[in-house]
């Protein structure tokens, strides 16, 4: 019967380079899905500020160069470039560089959901909303500027820092417009 460390041996992979081939494969999908979450991003939402805008595309980038550095040293430790039959691949060696890229891994990982955070910026939709100018026209006149909070059966509509209250029932057509000149 074996005993509880030669149990452990038998079960741990003697050679670094085993476990490197199969978290390689598991790089390649983080870089994948940090290059596709890259071409798929899109410019935000409009309320995002500049600054954050900047700061989430520097992420994305920084993920992807981590990625890359990970795939890298996993490689290695998969398949040494100088390994010989008078040269074996050193075990420490392949083991650091192991370790090291499958916690870059997880920093890249890390980096793109930060990068993706700025996607939940809090905006204002109710503010943008009352902001676009619309044309109302009646049957006694036409009125033009941004909505604003309006009563039951009004429609109020604030026109040269005053508010109008337009009546439901009289409104012929109601358009959004660039502007109101």
């Amino acid at each position: 019967m074996a005993s509880a460390g030669e149990q452990g041996r038998a079960l741990a992979p003697e050679d670094p380079s085993t476990a490197a081939k199969g978290w390689h494969g598991v790089q390649l999908a983080v870089l994948g899905f940090v290059g596709l979450c890259g071409v798929l991003k899109d410019s935000g939402p409009a309320g995002v500020p500049r600054d954050v805008q900047v700061a989430a595309g520097l992420l994305a980038l920084s993920a992807l160069a981590v990625a890359c550095c990970a795939v890298f040293l996993v490689s290695l430790a998969a398949w040494p470039l100088y390994r010989t039959a008078a040269r074996p691949a050193d075990p420490r060696r392949a083991s650091r560089a192991l370790r090291t890229g499958i916690a870059l891994t997880f920093t890249a990982v890390a980096l793109l959901a930060l990068s993706a955070a700025a996607s939940w910026w809090p905006v204002s939709a109710e503010g943008d909303a009352l902001r676009v100018p619309v044309r109302v026209n009646t049957g006694v006149g036409t009125v033009c500027g941004p909505l604003r909070e309006s009563g039951d059966g009004f429609l109020n509509v604030l026109v040269d820092d005053r508010v109008a209250a337009v009546p439901l029932g009289e409104i012929t057509t109601l358009r959004p417009v660039p502007s109101c000149d």
